[in-house]
């Protein structure tokens, strides 16, 4: 009787066993933080720093100004161009108004003088004399016309520079492109930066991400949009994560990280994000995640 009961409890072991085998215990990893960095277009001096790290900022804020003096010296030059150009323009359009009243004038009297050269009142001589004055004229209005012209391009060559100074202008008022909290300021107000240099890094952690690597078995039981449960490896409150992407590739466990066995066996790469509005999550915080 107690060789029975010493077999049945073997076998109840061996039972309790494979469950807990069959079940996933859970999977550790560390989060990890949307991290941008915000760079200068133009470059120049660092006139003055609107923000501190660890100060939370929003898209289109302004985060730094840089010096714009020179800037807008050229710009009041190109200004004063334009004004030049404006006041040639209209002279040009009072030379074209009194060329093609000239024209007109000689047109009617070149009219009058055929008339009176077939009527044979007058010579050869008067009429050519007259088709040479309305030619004179006609060339007048088209080199007129034709100053109109230059002075255009050179207006529309100032107005594209204008552009390109105010687009500059612009750039030294250095704005955030993202939302998220100033880890590091790689330069301090007074220091030059160069064209395209990075003088920031902005974190984003309010949608963090982190990877778990599960083997073949539990990958059948999981897909893009399947809910977890996320813990910090000290507790605390449970967030809800959710998986985005899984890798069609398999690979060997990754050193860094820790799984249920800790074997060396081919896994898939899981992609997490969870929403941390609170910023309960730091990143490269540990933690424990589960199935629900």
């Amino acid at each position: 009787m107690k060789k029975i009961s010493y077999i049945l409890l073997i076998m109840l072991g061996i039972l309790a066993g494979c469950q807990r085998a069959e079940k996933e215990p859970g999977w550790t990893s560390v989060m990890e933080a949307e991290i941008n960095r915000v760079s200068v277009v133009g470059g120049g001096k660092i006139v003055e720093l609107m923000v501190n790290e660890g100060d939370e900022v929003a898209v289109g804020e302004i985060l730094a100004l840089l010096d714009s003096r020179e800037l807008s010296y050229n710009l009041e030059q190109i200004n004063a161009s334009l004004a030049e150009i404006q006041a040639q323009e209209a002279l040009a359009n009072t030379q074209i108004s009194i060329a093609e009243k000239e024209l007109e004038y000689q047109s009617r009297r070149d009219s009058r003088n055929e008339k009176l050269y077939e009527a044979a009142a007058i010579p050869l001589q008067n009429l050519e004399d007259s088709q040479l004055v309305q030619n004179k004229s006609a060339l007048q209005l088209q080199t007129a016309q034709q100053n109109l012209g230059v002075l255009e391009a050179k207006k529309a060559a100032l107005e594209a520079q204008k552009k390109v100074l105010n687009k500059k202008l612009a750039d030294c008022i250095v704005t955030s492109p993202f939302a998220g909290r100033v880890e590091r300021l790689f330069y301090n107000a007074g220091e030059t930066v160069a064209p395209f240099g990075q003088i920031l890094e902005i974190s984003n952690l309010q949608n963090m991400e982190t990877n778990i690597y599960v083997s073949e078995e539990w990958l059948a039981k999981l897909k893009p949009g399947t809910q977890m449960k996320l813990k910090t490896s000290g507790g605390g409150q449970e967030l809800a994560a959710e998986i985005i992407r899984i890798s069609n590739q398999a690979e060997f466990t990754p050193k860094s990280v820790l799984t249920p066995d800790n074997r060396s066996v081919m896994v898939y790469a899981v992609r997490l994000r969870v929403e941390n509005p609170d910023g309960i999550l730091k990143d490269g915080m540990p933690v424990d995640i589960y199935l629900p």
